[in-house]
């Protein structure tokens, strides 16, 4: 009889464990924290010296967070440009990657785009390579370049595209205005303007 006691006793008390869930005291889990990822595409960009593109910096929201990411380049060489901002709520932002006309030819394989929120720091990695710098009439020397995006003066507006190297085209608008687009194609096949 004692022996059956004790193994309806033992089993009781492991019964009344698992029904309680363990014995944990009724402790609740905390939410998880608001944070983000960070991801590039591509993850890797041909460059010439003294030009400029793009990279598209995607940020993942989870928890909740929906907060400003200010995006820079860790690693980058002297001469190399990576900064932006995704704002409070935004997915994702074409990064402009520029690139000094007096940088050295070199790839550089172990570089990161990092975003930064407060005290939240999250990177991706990221490759580049520097390419010769382009031909003289290639990049007229009196249209600036604009480091990632449309700039324009007078009577001119110089947009900057991911395109094959390629001589500088211009064409006028219905308002008379010159556009010269220029750039080149990181992959794939040659996209003319």
């Amino acid at each position: 009889m004692s022996i059956t006691i004790r193994i309806l006793a033992a089993s009781c008390g492991l019964g009344c464990l698992l029904g309680c869930g363990g014995g944990g005291g009724g402790a609740s889990t905390a939410p998880a924290a608001p944070t983000f990822s960070v991801q590039v595409s591509p993850g890797s960009l041909q460059i010439p010296a003294g030009g400029s593109g793009y990279a598209t910096v995607t940020i993942s929201r989870l928890n909740g967070f929906n907060g400003a990411v200010t995006l820079s380049g860790l690693g980058f060489p002297a001469g190399c440009t990576a900064s932006g901002t995704v704002p409070a709520g935004s997915a994702a932002l074409a990064l402009p990657i520029v690139v000094a006309g007096g940088v050295t030819p070199a790839t550089f394989g172990t570089l990161q785009i990092e975003g930064r929120s407060g005290d939240l720091v999250r990177t991706a990695p990221f490759s580049l390579t520097v390419a010769p710098a382009l031909p003289a009439p290639q990049l007229s020397e009196d249209a600036v370049q604009a480091p990632g995006g449309r700039q324009g003066g007078g009577g001119l507006v110089n947009v900057a595209v991911i395109q094959e190297p390629l001589r500088a085209a211009q064409s006028a608008n219905p308002a008379g205005t010159v556009q010269v687009r220029h750039g080149y194609l990181p992959t794939g096949a040659p996209v003319h303007p």
